[in-house]
């Protein structure tokens, strides 16, 4: 076999790898708006943001729960949220919901896919009240007497400190001075319901982020300017991690819906080998196809051509080669066939894990083998101001 041929056979296996890619990513892209995974994996991050992770208390994740549906209710993210208003989608999502009623909660059908980080932090700091508390402090132009991170190291003893003469009145006068009707005013009704429902770990992570823009910048006006800055990033990096681990996941379910379509189209990948490069008609009828055309993706006209040149060529993928592959052998039969049996389940999850590779791998890869099949880089433009050397 030379080298052309094996350049063939390459471009082959890599073209059709590709169109069943980018049917894999149609249906994974369907099953993902269908589910709302994006939405629901966004709530759920977020929720654990707040929580403090993963291996906090059940009490800090319910508390969380609560203050995400406080967020999402908020006008900021929830103009985020174009829920679908036809019939049809309508209905699609009452069925998500019925599958999942947990995962939007009971009275939402949908909700963003994507926050902001500049959203996240303003909404957070207002539905927590910090920068109405900062209006009540007793001396906000003195950084060494008051900061933001005694403001949330007293948040949660905020309501019982005016209430009570205790350690707590104590430390709250500290911060807010002699404390007159229109703050008690305030926090009776701005904070009647929120220090129980938020989670311990974010005011300690919030304290912390506090501390942190405190040595950056001075004063307290511009300390809650690069505390906001400082909340951005927190957001960012935590949903950096949930990004990944969204793909980890998107990653699985591509690899089950690869092997799927593998076993439908009973695409396997070592009949393909041996189809395309025993039947020189395929082999160059598929060469030529993906060599002319490249573009097809972003062409549907181009990809439809194609799919009939596929057709015609009987491309080796499909039921109808089954005879194929279980060709007759002398021997013992049952060894035998057990053995084509094991080689074709093989060949199914082959392909599956190359379908699930995606399209935009393979277009690359593509790209490529097309290059070398012919015949190498393009030769150097030469001018005037750089003559070619003989």
């Amino acid at each position: 076999m030379n080298l052309p041929v094996v350049v063939d056979i390459t471009l082959g296996l890599v073209f059709i790898y590709l169109i069943l890619s980018l049917l894999a990513s149609e249906i994974q892209e369907l099953i993902a708006t269908f589910l709302q995974w994006r939405v629901k994996h966004l709530k759920k991050s977020l929720e654990l943001l707040l929580a403090g992770g993963s291996e906090t208390e059940e009490s800090d994740v319910t508390k969380a729960a609560k203050l995400v549906e406080m967020l999402y209710n908020d006008p900021l993210i929830n103009t985020l949220n174009q829920q679908a208003k036809d019939k049809v989608e309508k209905q699609f999502r009452e069925i998500s919901k019925s599958l999942d009623k947990k995962g939007l909660g009971e009275n939402k059908q949908s909700g963003p896919s994507y926050l902001p980080s500049e959203t996240f932090a303003i909404t957070l700091l207002d539905t927590l009240k910090i920068p109405q508390l900062i209006n009540y402090v007793k001396h906000p132009s003195e950084e060494s007497k008051t900061n933001l991170q005694m403001i949330l190291e007293s948040y949660k003893q905020l309501k019982q400190g005016i209430n009570e003469n205790s350690d707590s009145y104590q430390k709250i006068k500290e911060i807010y001075g002699e404390m007159d009707e229109s703050f008690i005013k305030f926090v009776n009704e701005e904070l009647k319901d929120l220090p129980d429902d938020v989670p311990d770990n974010l005011i300690k992570s919030l304290a912390v982020i506090a501390q942190r823009s405190r040595i950056k910048i001075g004063g307290l006006t511009e300390e809650m300017n690069q505390f906001k800055n400082e909340v951005e990033t927190w957001f960012d990096r935590s949903m950096d991690r949930a990004s990944g681990v969204y793909k980890r996941n998107a990653k699985g379910v591509a690899i089950l819906i690869g092997i799927s379509i593998a076993i439908l189209t009973n695409t396997d990948t070592f009949h393909l080998v041996k189809r395309l490069s025993q039947d020189s008609v395929i082999r160059s009828t598929i060469a030529q196809s993906a060599s002319q055309r490249v573009d097809y993706i972003k062409d549907p006209e181009a990809r439809r051509e194609i799919e009939n040149l596929l057709v015609n060529a009987s491309v080796p993928i499909g039921w109808q080669n089954l005879n194929q592959q279980f060709e007759p052998n002398s021997g013992n039969v049952l060894l035998i066939r057990s053995w084509q049996v094991f080689k074709l389940i093989c060949g199914w999850i082959v392909s599956g894990l190359a379908i699930a590779m995606g399209a935009p791998f393979w277009f690359d890869i593509l790209n490529k083998v097309i290059n070398v099949r012919n015949a190498g880089p393009k030769p150097v433009a030469y001018t005037k101001d750089q003559p070619s050397q003989k």
